[in-house]
């Protein structure tokens, strides 16, 4: 658990900034969202947070416009913010910086966030309910074999995520057999020979569903085409990907990046939408 979390511990917490969209979703999620003063152009969930200011983008925060606010936390996520975090602790601001790398570092911190609303249980029953369905998935993929799946990154370069972050530890404890890597990275690069060689028999990438309209570009984006509004067929226009058993068999995947990519309450419906396509029914 990353130790600054302790920080929120015996304080009292009246602002917060988020400069992060997972951190967001969470403060809200868990009943804290009036005490949120400060978000960044790319936290576009839930839609209380439209009339929230926003103080920059996600990869660069505006730090004067932070210090104005005179939070009493701010919440950072990892190496992206290294320096806004130093920054922003000569200013005398206390800075969460919160970046889970599996589903139980995420409940765990959110357990310890929800206690921001001291007496008050309801952020504590979110995470209650959310651990529930945690554990009902995890039961009901136990005794079965699981199934090698391949998580698409990006193509251009070909990355997928390691054993050192929270899309990985998805996955697996939606049933699967995430691409075998050896080294406790957040993610590594490959080659489409080294994928083709795992014959993955599913293949998910973060994109736009079937059902979903397309997607606005995120602010900062520029992509030709956003990972985040990729479909199935522009995952499969990759000529290696042909050799693939999941391609041959029609088991490629697009998931919303909210569902997986985002550390969040959300991710707990990706991880049933996930078992689900793995082949575990609820």
């Amino acid at each position: 658990m990353p130790p600054l979390l302790s920080s929120i511990n015996n304080r009292p917490v009246e602002k917060m900034v988020s400069l992060a969209p997972s951190h967001t979703e969470i403060l809200f999620a868990l009943g804290l969202g009036e005490r949120v003063v400060g978000v960044t152009e790319n936290c576009d969930y839930p839609p209380e947070v439209k009339g929230k200011k926003r103080i920059g983008f996600f990869a660069h925060p505006y730090l004067p416009q932070i210090i104005s606010l005179k939070p009493d936390l701010v919440f950072t996520y990892g190496q992206v913010h290294k320096g806004c975090t130093e920054a922003l602790q000569i200013a005398g601001i206390t800075v969460v910086n919160f970046v889970p790398r599996t589903i139980e570092e995420l409940l765990q911190g959110m357990e310890i966030i929800a206690g921001i609303n001291g007496e008050d249980t309801a952020g504590h029953e979110v995470v209650f309910l959310l651990t529930e369905k945690v554990k009902k998935i995890k039961a009901r993929t136990a005794s079965f074999r699981r199934p090698r799946v391949f998580f698409l990154m990006s193509e251009e370069p070909l990355a997928t995520p390691g054993p050192a972050s929270c899309q990985y530890d998805t996955l697996y404890t939606a049933g699967a057999c995430p691409f075998p890597l050896a080294n406790n990275v957040p993610f590594a690069l490959l080659s489409w020979e080294d994928v083709v060689r795992y014959d993955p028999e599913i293949i998910i990438a973060c994109g736009r569903e079937n059902n979903q309209p397309p997607k606005k570009r995120c602010p900062g984006c520029r992509r030709k085409i956003p990972l985040c509004s990729r479909n199935i067929e522009d995952i499969k226009r990759y000529p290696p990907i042909k050799k693939i058993k999941a391609v041959q068999t029609g088991k490629v995947y697009s998931l919303s990046c909210e569902n997986i990519c985002r550390p969040g309450p959300r991710l707990i419906e990706g991880l049933e939408k996930l078992s689900i396509l793995f082949g575990f029914e609820f």
